[in-house]
Formats: structure tokens, sequence, C-alpha cells
């Protein structure tokens, strides 16, 4: 059976521990008579402690005592929820699910040890630690269907969503094919509830979706319930359903020219009301986290139209929308982004500097431990790459495993069937940062690559590599991580603010510099 009016709303894990705020919300979409499908995250900061959890497993001989005791704080994160928004039967319903499915998680950990103590992200160890990491949005499905009944609500939990025709025997799987699995998992799971579906219900999945070849965690990303959502778009579009918007509802007002937390107190970032989906790609590969790159990538390729709103007022239509529209504007730029953590790898080899192949060979390597590259620097007898890492702690280790074996395979590198010995390799961690100016505008605005520099070498800023390519829809450089906030501050206000007293002082460091710099011998 095909329901009209379908919105897909994707909700993070800081809005599902208000729950009063997503029932607010809630009315707020059955009073539009809209049909609601809710793609939601674990509560806050449980995906962290079950990853805490692991860590604190990891390698040992773990008894029943052991598990129960690192699980701890993910119990006490789910029962200060229940304490504070279950009454009465409805306490001990949701009390009694979280322990039915605890139990599921131990008996699945204690048969793991019978095989294999390591539950770091490893061969061996991706379906146990997926099967941990989705336990945080199993519960967060669970514990909402039995809120909105407490709260006379008419719901549905589709729980346990699996991959489907997804070759996981060890292989790589292209990311679409990936995604093709997900959706057809998604698919499944809806059509199944959809057999006696009434208009109204409201349908929940968690955004997680086991199956995936290593665990969707490391496959999509940390926040691959966004791309979660996307997926449930298309799904319920193959089984019938009328899907009339994505909208991903999170604490903040849209996407703006800056993040406000870079920013100082004298600049006011502006929200972006529309942004082409290809920017958004841009601001989110460059370290913007408001929305997932493989959800954007996903809208695009199918033509979805997503929308960031601000769950603290659901009635507004203000936000960020995403589509495949190029809206250019009279400002020089869109917005700037900034990436805190980004590791670079230098490698010299003097055989570059007459024979061709080497970046290709170099970056096959990269590839094949699924490192993503931002930015790649010739010198002629050196490479160098940028790395953009996880803003979480436990992810980066997860890159920083892949790039300690990526570099020991490249001591030597093959080209043309011949070997060559690299010379040097230099591993940069956590000192580098990235500041990206992302817009359509770009395009339209010669010179304004040299007014950025410009900019950054007024105030010190030291430049290690830049990038502009020719779809010019971005530029970004590569700046110790010490100097970002600087950077972000002092082209806010230039650009954006034409504020006019920093817009003096620029001219006045730019005139100093070019007397300093054209001093003749």
């Amino acid at each position: 059976m095909s329901i009209n009016n379908v919105t897909i709303n994707k909700i993070g894990g800081a809005s599902m521990s208000k729950p009063k705020q997503v029932l607010h919300l809630i009315d707020v979409l059955k009073k539009r008579e809209e049909n609601v499908i809710l793609v939601v995250s674990a509560f806050k900061d449980v995906t962290d402690a079950l990853i805490n959890a692991m860590d604190d497993l990891n390698g040992k001989d773990y008894s029943e005592s052991d598990i129960d005791q690192a699980f701890l704080p993910v119990r006490n994160l789910h029962q200060t929820i229940f304490d504070e928004h279950f009454e009465n039967d409805y306490k001990n319903q949701v009390e009694l699910f979280y322990q039915q499915e605890y139990e599921k998680l131990r008996t699945s950990l204690i048969f793991h040890k019978s095989s294999s103590t390591i539950l770091m992200p490893l061969e061996g160890s991706f379906q146990i630690r997926d099967q941990v990491i989705g336990f945080g949005e199993n519960m967060g499905g669970g514990c909402l269907n039995i809120l909105l009944s407490q709260h006379n609500h008419d719901s549905e939990s589709i729980d346990n969503v699996i991959c489907q025709d997804c070759d996981f025997n060890g292989s790589s799987i292209s990311v679409d094919r990936l995604h093709k699995s997900m959706q057809l998992g998604i698919q499944e799971s809806l059509r199944a509830a959809s057999e006696d579906m009434r208009e109204g219900v409201i349908r929940i999945l968690g955004g997680h979706v086991s199956g995936t070849p290593r665990g969707i965690g490391i496959d999509i990303g940390r926040s691959y319930s966004d791309t979660s959502a996307v997926n449930a778009a298309i799904a319920a579009r193959n089984i019938g359903d009328q899907v009339k918007s994505v909208r991903f509802w999170k604490a903040v007002d849209g996407v703006m020219t800056a993040d406000p937390n870079d920013l100082g107190e004298n600049n006011h970032p502006i929200i972006l009301s529309d942004v082409s989906t290809t920017e958004g790609l841009e601001m989110a590969s460059s370290g913007n986290g408001l929305m997932q790159l493989d959800a954007l990538s996903l809208a695009e390729e199918n033509d979805i139209i997503l929308e960031l709103r601000n769950i603290e007022n659901p009635e507004g239509d203000s936000g960020t929308t995403f589509s495949n529209t190029e809206i250019k504007t009279n400002h020089a730029f869109k917005s700037i982004n900034s990436n805190p953590h980004i590791d670079t790898i230098s490698i010299n080899l003097p055989s570059m500097a007459n024979k061709k192949g080497f970046m290709s060979s170099i970056a096959d390597v990269l590839s094949i431990y699924n490192l993503s590259v931002d930015g790649i620097f010739s010198e002629g007898t050196s490479l160098s790459f940028s790395i953009p890492m996880a803003k979480d702690r436990s992810d980066r280790e997860i890159q920083r495993h892949s790039i300690r074996e990526a570099l020991a395979e490249l001591t030597t590198i093959t080209v043309d069937q011949e070997t060559y010995k690299t010379k040097e390799t230099k591993w940069s961690q956590d000192a580098m940062a990235s500041i990206s100016i992302v817009g359509n505008e770009l395009t339209n605005n010669t010179g304004i690559l040299s007014v950025i520099t410009s900019v950054l070498a007024a105030y010190g800023i030291d430049i290690k590599s830049i990038t502009h390519g020719q779809n010019q829809k971005r530029i970004t450089v590569i700046i110790p991580s010490s100097q970002r906030t600087l950077a972000v501050q002092k082209l806010h206000s230039i650009f954006v603010d034409a504020d006019e007293e920093v817009i003096r002082d620029f001219r006045e460091h730019t005139e100093r510099n070019i007397r300093r710099l054209t001093t003749t011998f």
C-alpha cells in the first residue's frame, strides 16, 4: 500500500536526548497532516560510551561482570532518559526492552570471545563491533516508540534492518553498490511494515543498517544516520510512497557563512537559505559537519531536495535547502569552512624528477587503505598529501592505523614494474588545519585567490599549501592549527562583515609586506 505526503525526518542524538522537543516536533508534523518516517540516532553520548566500552574490553578475556562494568556508562545514560521521561507501565516497558536488548548484546560478546578477544576495528571483529554500535540506534528507535505510545501517538518501530544482496566475503565493495544494498534492506523492512499500514502511523527507523562489509560506522562514517535518511527516502519511493521531503532536524538555524564557534564577538555569521548540493558536498568535505557527505552525494544523484531545519523552532520554515539548482549571490563566496584535524604526508623521492607514474602509484596505495586525500601537492622530487581527519578521537585512530600500514608499504614504490626506494617520509599529526572557501561565486571573481592569500599573509598566517581546482568552487589552504581561528575571523571580517576597521588594518599590513618583499638587492 502506497502512502501520500510522506516526509523523512532525521533526528540526531542531541535532540533524541530531549524527548519533549521531539514530541513537539511530531505534534507540528501531524498538524500538517504529514505521514512521518522518523530516522533516529542513538541518544547523546551513547555511541561514544559504546566505543569506550569496547576499548575497555579489547584484548581481555572478559567475563560477564567485565562486560557489565564496561557497559555501565551506557546503561546510566539510558536510565537517565527513562527516569525523566517515562511513567508507570511505560517505564517498566522501556526498562524491560533495554534489558532484553542488552542480554542479546552480552551473549554476542561472550560468543565472540570464544573466537577472538579483539574489539578494535580490524578483520575478525567487524561484525561484533557493528552490532555493539548498532545497539545505540536500536535503543533510540525502540525507546521512542514506547514514548510515543505513552503520549497517545500511533507508531511502529522497524527494527533490525539488514543490507540485502551485499557480498561481504572480504572483497571490496563499491560505494554505489553498498548504498543500493542498504536501500534494498530498508525497502524490504518498510514493505513488510506497510502491508497493514494505516495513514497517519509514525514509522520509526534506527539510523543503523547492519550487514555492511566492515560495519556501517567504518563503511559510511560516524554520521551514517544522515545517509540512512536519504536511503530511506529512496526506499520509500521504491515501494510507492509519495515522498515530499527529507529533513534534518538539528539545533542550528542552518548553514552559515562560518561556524559561529570559530568567530569572535565582532563577527556576524549569515544563514544561507539555499545551497546547491555540489556546494554542500564541498562544504562537508572541507570540515562543515552539519551534513554528511554520502547523504549529499545520494541526494544529488537521485535529485532529492534536502532541508536542514532547527528542531527548536519546528513551526518556522527558515533554514537551509540543498538542491541541484546552482544559485549564485552577489557575494564573493558562500562560506568559510575549517577543519582543525588535518594530517599531512610528505614523500621525498628524487627519482620522480624525470619519470612519470609516481603520483598514481602512491594514490593507489592510499586508496587500498581507504584513505581519503583532500589535496595532492607536487614539488618535482616530492609529493605531499593532506588527509582530513575525523572529529572523533576513536575515528582518527582508525584512520591513523590505516596511515601506518600505508606508509609501511610506501617505503618502496613500484612504477612500470620498476621498484624505487623512498628517500624520506614525513607524517605530521595534529599540527595542521584546513581553511576552505566555498561557493559557485568563485567562478566570477577573478583575483579572489590573491586577495584571500593577501589577507592571510597580512596577519602572518603561514600557508603550507593551497589548492584551487579548475571548477573553481572551492579554495583550500593548509595552515598551522594554531592559526586557524585567526584566519577564519579575519577572512569573515573582511569578506562577509565588511568591517571597515579590519579592512583598513589589512591594507596597512599589506603595504608593509609589499615594501618588505620588494626591497631591491
